[in-house]
């Protein structure tokens, strides 16, 4: 059986389903997260700092990068993260993913403010940035940055473990669920009408059965020799009989040995 689809098609329709689910799936998820209620970082419990958690709140101060992660595609930069270290809830300390660079120019004038203060130079930091978003949790690779970044900040491996959340809040505005929700449903419809065409395009319909063939069948075999003339039983028929026959070309007919008889040798 060939295949209905071509390599071009496939490719297309397969990236069209994946948009599809992908793009209804974060939309969904982005409107359940829209509905819930922030809890505000400075106010909620240390139990509180779990993966999934929508947080919001003012951040006065901020220890500086632990991870910066670069997003590239053919060699070239598209987006970069810096990940600050932040205090939260009472006593936990935690990170936060920060991709806008007028954030970034503020959290980085942050942290010199909180070193000036933890030195004495200034009173309090002056500088605040207000955060909405979705805590995540760290892999392998962003705890263990966050570890030795910890570490070399002076906090033993038991206080590391103890005050230490291996989660780093992502910023959100929740306002993209709509919008995911029309381009994955436009995608599927797509995609549903590409398969319903190229399937169509692809199926075969069988000659049509010539109109006799069952009748030639139904027939009784007919016996060739039956349609033949009887042969005469008497000898006065002979003639008759072979004058209704058709003349076969090279041979002589009865008739013609009545009217022409032969000749006998000229030389007796």
């Amino acid at each position: 059986m060939k295949s209905i689809f071509n390599s071009g098609f496939t490719r297309v329709i397969l990236i069209l389903l994946v948009v599809g689910v992908l793009c209804t799936a974060f939309g969904a998820i982005e409107y359940s997260d829209s509905k819930k209620t922030p809890l505000d970082i400075n106010a909620m419990s240390d139990d509180q700092v779990q993966k999934g958690a929508i947080v919001e709140g003012d951040i006065y101060y901020n220890f500086g990068v632990f991870e910066t992660v670069e997003n590239k595609r053919n060699g070239h930069t598209e987006s970069t993260y810096y990940r600050y270290v932040i205090p939260v809830a009472q006593e936990s300390y935690m990170g936060i993913q920060v991709t806008d660079q007028s954030m970034v120019s503020q959290m980085d004038t942050q942290t010199d403010e909180t070193y000036d203060m933890m030195d004495g130079k200034i009173e309090d930091t002056t500088t605040t940035v207000h955060i909405k978003g979705k805590i995540v949790a760290m892999d392998k690779e962003d705890s263990g940055y966050f570890k030795d970044f910890m570490s070399s900040g002076g906090f033993t491996d038991d206080e590391i473990e103890q005050y230490g959340k291996l989660y780093y809040i992502q910023i959100r505005d929740f306002d993209q669920a709509g919008t995911m929700f029309i381009i994955g449903i436009v995608a599927l419809v797509i995609a549903g009408v590409l398969i319903f065409v190229t399937i169509k395009k692809g199926q075969r319909t069988a000659p049509p059965a010539p109109q006799n063939f069952n009748q030639s069948y139904d027939q009784p075999l007919q016996d060739p020799m039956a349609q033949q003339p009887q042969a005469p039983q008497n000898p006065e028929d002979f003639n008759q009989y072979f004058a209704q026959q058709p003349q076969q070309p090279g041979f002589a007919q009865p008739q013609d040995f009545e009217q022409q008889p032969p000749q006998g040798p000229t030389n007796f």
